[in-house]
């Protein structure tokens, strides 16, 4: 029984083997899609500007040379540029013999788009800052108490005086990241800019979060500033509450002194309703909650 039930199964991938050769020994027709890349460039020149990124290459064939060419690596359609600046106009056929990967045994059929316009221009680089870009949702409770840090901070932008001339940074790819409640660290890819190169394919980025709770702070001082020598501003009540909301590490670290209150002399003498709001100074990553009160009055007197 085992004998016959291999005998069958021998049968049976000699016909799928048979079946797929006859197959693929027939002639097929493909559409490659394929990046466009400029080679043999003048010295310190780039591409500036190209219409196309990207061509699409109906390709005809054996089914055998077929299977062969997506097994292989994919390719890039090669715009060889001889070393001539300036403004270009060409068709995409000029260039199938300069690409060896579409060897004789295939026949194209249609290349779309047919034409492609590019511009070689004098290259340069320039640094600039890199920009995170994400979209971050936190856990109920718990938020950012740190700024967002980039690791490293600048990146250099090779590519056409032109092109350099209106890029002032470089993005990170989108990352959203939900339901967060913890420090996070993780590397991110850098946003591609269209006609240049980057010194580096990707950055770290880490930041602080914690649980948020509130604090109050009493009894603090309000200072008077720029008071002049001949005049004295004094403040009802002279003191006041504020309520704190951030992360509770931070929060707990926390004293009165960490909190700057005052009211500037000149302020004060362009209010004619005899009462103002003090300016309040706090640490970064802190939000004011509740201010008791909220204006004191005051009186200015002359010495």
């Amino acid at each position: 029984m085992k004998k016959k039930v291999l005998s069958i199964s021998l049968i049976a991938l000699f016909s799928v083997g048979m079946w797929v050769s006859v197959a693929l020994s027939e002639d097929y027709i493909i559409t490659e899609k394929v990046p466009v890349e400029f080679v043999d460039l003048p010295e310190n020149y780039s591409v500036g500007y190209s219409s196309v990124g990207e061509v699409f290459i109906q390709i005809k064939g054996r089914g055998w040379d077929l299977a062969k060419l997506e097994l292989t690596r994919k390719p890039t359609f090669e715009i060889p540029v001889h070393k001539k600046i300036g403004h270009h106009k060409n068709n995409f056929s000029d260039f199938v013999e300069a690409n060896t990967w579409l060897s004789s045994v295939f026949q194209i059929t249609d290349i779309a788009p047919n034409q492609i316009e590019y511009d070689i221009e004098k290259s340069g680089s320039k640094e600039v800052n890199i920009v995170p870009n994400l979209k971050l949702e936190f856990r109920e409770g718990y938020g950012l108490v740190s700024k967002i840090k980039v690791e490293p901070e600048i990146v250099s932008v090779s590519g056409s005086t032109n092109v350099l001339k209106f890029i002032d940074s470089v993005k990170t790819r989108l990352r959203e990241i939900n339901d967060i409640s913890e420090n996070m660290k993780f590397n991110i890819p850098l946003e591609a800019v269209d006609g240049t190169a980057l010194s580096r394919n990707e950055c770290r980025v880490s930041f602080e979060v914690q649980k948020i709770v509130e604090k109050s702070f009493n009894n603090l001082n309000v200072e008077t500033q720029d008071v002049p020598d001949t005049k004295e501003l004094v403040l009802f009540p002279p003191k006041i509450n504020v309520v704190l909301r951030g992360g509770i590490n931070r929060l707990g670290m926390l004293t009165n002194d960490s909190i700057r209150v005052y009211v500037d002399f000149w302020s004060a003498m362009k209010e004619n309703s005899g009462a103002i709001e003090p300016v309040i100074e706090i640490p970064k990553f802190t939000n004011i909650i509740d201010v008791e009160p909220k204006t004191l009055e005051f009186i200015i007197k002359q010495h």
